[in-house]
């Protein structure tokens, strides 16, 4: 895939509305001697590349001053697409930007559409797809740790970590080939049990790789958490102990909570959707009845449930038949800070369940220690799973599967006693889905759909 034509591009690469910069970026080989036709002919018009600079920008057609603004010149091809590229940062006035867009464009350079300084850069091998991918993920990034995994892989980590894996393939391939070829030829023969051991590392790091996915989607997209039980056990007030703020009313009145309540908020730079429900509870009334279904529904909905429990309180059969139910991950022992009346035996009952953990949402006992838990479930096992390579893409992680499919099946063709040339099918497979991940196998659909989610001016 190439560009289909050099033209000079142009765009506001800052978010619109007012501020105290603006910047326009322009890249392609008129990029400066269009700039230039915006500044005053007595300046220094020279530019040395890599620096900044203020000028006055003027209107070409009244000879009045548009604004001062700082322009930077970075010369081909060390740039961000590989073109000269020039950006002029302007006052942020959506009036100032606009009129200096006009000119360029009445210049000739053309409306950069969405994603295509990035498209460029990619095209023009400053970086790989996924790579170009991180772009979106760490301008769009709400939490730390969505903003910490899209910059590692901006720097290139997943592709440093699919590049030994490709090589090994490679010479994997160009050995059986050679076999295949040049058959007549005395090649040393195939040493199947060193050739499987190396298809068994490739499989075992794509193996890690699709493992953090598990990870990986719930750090992008966000772990849904239910909170459950009978009414008046203070699932609401557990619900703003997490959020920090009062956001569900909490009245001593059982039932208060009549549908679901959905907030979010962060754990350890993770987003979390943190659901609060209705009681769970026989009853007449239509709209509680109605609000019972919906916690049935956001149960069966959520990543984690979490029930709540009465601490001060003994738990009916009612109670114990709905924890049965409910598929809890852990049983918050609420109220902890009154005299507990859970008789021993229930509390071993629960035990058995699951986790149990006492909490008080009126003094903040154990929130810490709840939170924690939260992570822990989300990175399974703490931040140390979130530190090496991760997956968050599902177009990765799909073209991740795939290879390994590919693998698993050329290895099963060589235990077997098949050809090199069975089982290079496989391996070019395997190859060619890994190359979809870093853009060396070229989809125009894939590559087209990707960029066009990005802003204008990326």
């Amino acid at each position: 895939m190439s560009l289909p034509e050099s033209k000079t591009i142009a765009a506001v690469a800052t978010p619109p509305g007012y501020g105290g910069i603006g910047v326009i970026r322009l890249s392609g080989a008129e990029s400066l001697a269009l700039t230039r036709r915006l500044l005053t002919r007595g300046e220094d018009l020279s530019f040395v590349p890599q620096q900044a600079a203020l000028y006055h920008l003027i209107n070409p057609e009244t000879g009045l001053s548009i604004d001062e603004a700082v322009i930077t010149y970075f010369r081909a091809p060390n740039s961000f697409t590989g073109e000269d590229v020039v950006e002029i940062s302007c006052h942020g006035s959506p009036v100032v930007l606009a009129e200096v867009l006009r000119h360029l464009t009445s210049f000739g350079a053309g409306l950069a559409q969405p994603g295509e300084f990035s498209l460029r850069a990619f095209l023009n091998r400053r970086i790989d797809l996924s790579q170009a991918e991180a772009i979106k993920d760490l301008i769009h990034a709400e939490t730390t740790a969505q903003a910490r995994i899209a910059a590692r892989q901006l720097r290139g980590e997943l592709s440093g970590q699919l590049a030994p894996i490709k090589a090994s393939l490679v010479d994997l391939i160009v050995h059986f080939e050679s076999t295949v070829e040049f058959v007549e030829d005395d090649l040393d023969p195939l040493d199947l049990k060193r050739f499987i051991a190396r298809l068994d590392q490739a499989i075992d790091a794509i193996t890690r790789l699709t493992s953090s996915y598990q990870v990986g989607r719930l750090i992008r997209a966000g772990v849904r958490v239910a909170l459950v039980g009978r009414p008046n056990v203070g699932k609401s007030s557990v619900f703003n102990g997490l959020l920090g703020r009062d956001r569900a009313i909490v009245t001593p009145v059982p039932g208060t909570t009549r549908d679901t309540l959905s907030e979010s908020f962060v754990v350890e730079g993770v987003p979390v959707d943190l659901v609060d429900t209705a009681g769970i509870r026989e009853t007449t009334d239509l709209v509680e009845r109605i609000g019972v279904e919906r916690t049935h529904t956001a149960i069966s909905e959520a990543d984690l449930v979490m029930a709540v429990v009465d601490a001060s309180a003994p738990l009916t059969g009612e109670e114990i038949d709905l924890l049965d139910r409910c598929g809890a991950k852990l049983y918050l022992l609420n109220k902890s800070d009154l005299a507990p009346e859970i008789p021993h035996e229930t509390l071993e009952e629960l035990a058995r369940k699951g986790p149990l953990l006492r909490i008080s949402a009126l003094t903040g006992q154990g929130f810490d220690d709840l939170k924690q838990w939260i992570f822990d479930q989300i990175t399974f096992g703490g931040p140390t799973q979130i530190e090496g390579a991760i997956i968050t893409n599902v177009r990765h992680y799909t073209a991740l599967e795939e290879a390994l499919t590919a693998l698993r099946q050329a290895r099963q063709d060589l235990v077997s006693g098949f050809t090199e040339e069975v089982a290079l099918a496989n391996l070019h497979q395997a190859l060619g889905s890994l190359g979809i991940i870093t853009g060396e196998t070229l989809m125009s659909d894939i590559i087209n759909q990707i960029f066009s989610t990005f802003c204008i001016g990326k």
